[in-house]
């Protein structure tokens, strides 16, 4: 089977931006443009740079957002149940559930309960608190969300912005393990949710989502690897190597295809080509492994 899977990369990627300036009066239709484009950035793939590596990883919004066009249907149940953030009290637990309150959060808005996701916002701020990161961020995150509960993209920018700015708070305070950490949690969390669906809803794309994920579990790997000088998240790599064994059972193959520019949204757009091939014992098996890590990460509270 095969799919084209879009990577959307910013020319230029200012995500502080969508905090200045919002009371700046524009005309409907720059606002609405401004708004595509940034809501584009919002679903992309996130290029990180630690020390000097650099790292692919998808953004839990670019998950939720594939859930909703192949008709997935609203399921609270897949989402992580523990609604006491403060059950949480180690830095690696609290840093782990933000990624997968992170990853709740834009599951909840792409289908609209953006009621839901404010009370959810409140215990990512605590997490993010406890972390070290600005409370400032949360707090006036909050406030522009209060003010746009009936627009869900932008929502979204909102959220993405947020993601964006508390990843560069925690490296220019140096707790980039902290960083790995809730990326960790986001991406187990969004592909749970990937997985779970491929169980109730037979459609290619999901399978090959999952499949894809082969290549990002390395940069994962390779990421929580940088930032693991202590020997703190042992554990953790053990569990990524087993769940590796299985993907590397995994087949893919990839055709270049020539990139498209968008000069007037500041977006290129690479479409790669790409073919996943993984049998039905396969996937059950990567699927039993990823909840079982999703549920070592939700259940880490004392």
């Amino acid at each position: 089977m095969k799919n084209i899977t879009f990577f959307i990369l910013p020319v230029a990627v200012v995500a502080g931006l969508l905090f200045h300036s919002c009371d700046e009066k524009k005309t409907p239709k720059e606002s609405k443009e401004e708004q595509k484009e940034q809501t584009e950035k919002a679903e992309g793939t996130s290029i990180l740079k630690v020390g000097d590596k650099l790292f692919n990883l998808p953004s839990p919004l670019e998950t939720a957002m594939l859930l909703e066009e192949v008709g997935g249907h609203f399921n609270e149940s897949v989402l992580n149940p523990t609604v006491d953030a403060s059950l949480y009290n180690t830095k690696e637990a609290q840093a782990m559930n933000l990624g997968v309150y992170g990853a709740d959060l834009g599951y909840f808005l792409i289908y609209q309960q953006s009621q839901k996701a404010f009370k959810l916002l409140a215990n990512c701020k605590k997490l993010g608190t406890e972390l070290g990161i600005s409370p400032a961020l949360y707090s006036d995150l909050m406030k522009r969300f209060e003010g746009n509960m009936e627009n869900r993209d932008s929502l979204l920018i909102f959220v993405s912005a947020l993601n964006r700015l508390s990843d560069q708070y925690l490296k220019e305070n140096e707790n980039e393990d902290i960083s790995a950490m809730i990326l960790y949690g986001g991406w187990v969390e969004s592909l749970y949710f990937v997985s779970q669906l491929t169980q109730s809803l037979e459609n290619p794309s999901l399978r090959t989502r999952v499949g894809e994920q082969k290549n990002t579990l390395q940069n994962l790997i390779g990421l929580v690897d940088q930032e693991n000088a202590n020997g703190q998240f042992d554990d953790i790599l053990a569990d990524l190597a087993d769940l590796e064994k299985s993907f590397n059972k995994v087949g893919t193959s990839y055709t270049w295809v020539e990139p498209e520019t968008k000069p007037d949204q500041q977006v290129t757009v690479v479409k790669s080509q790409g073919s996943v091939t993984m049998d039905d014992a396969l996937l059950n098996e990567i699927i039993d492994k990823v909840t079982a890590l999703r549920e070592k990460i939700i259940t880490s509270a004392p």
